[in-house]
């Protein structure tokens, strides 16, 4: 059994064009230079619900279990300097993300763990 990596940003308005390109190709980018593609998840994005008007970003990535403890490590800091990148390029968003129940912090312009 894995845990999950969530991640979510809410604002009053919709990404725009430009934001919607960077973060696929932030994604992308970062999916296609991981490490462990074959024995675990990519980073992922949640489809846009507009019932959730406020909710502009969502999504989480599992970590495997089975996995050791320095590739376990070395997913995570990925998948939090990817979150980074995203966070750097859609502003003025109010974002939660979290290792299940264990929540990520905003330090020094980067997403780390609570320690």
């Amino acid at each position: 059994m894995g845990v999950s990596l969530y991640y979510t940003a809410e604002r009053s308005t919709l990404l725009t064009q430009q934001e919607q390109e960077k973060v696929a190709s932030i994604v992308d980018k970062y999916n296609e230079n991981f490490e462990h593609a074959d024995d675990a998840e990519t980073f992922d994005l949640y489809a846009y619900d507009d019932s959730e008007s406020e909710v502009i970003l969502a999504g989480a990535t599992k970590l495997p279990a089975s996995m050791d403890v320095g590739d376990l490590m070395y997913t995570l800091e990925h998948w939090l300097q990817c979150l980074t990148e995203i966070r750097l390029t859609v502003t003025d968003a109010e974002w939660h993300v979290h290792l299940d129940d264990n929540d990520a912090v905003w330090v020094d312009d980067k997403w780390q763990m609570e320690e």
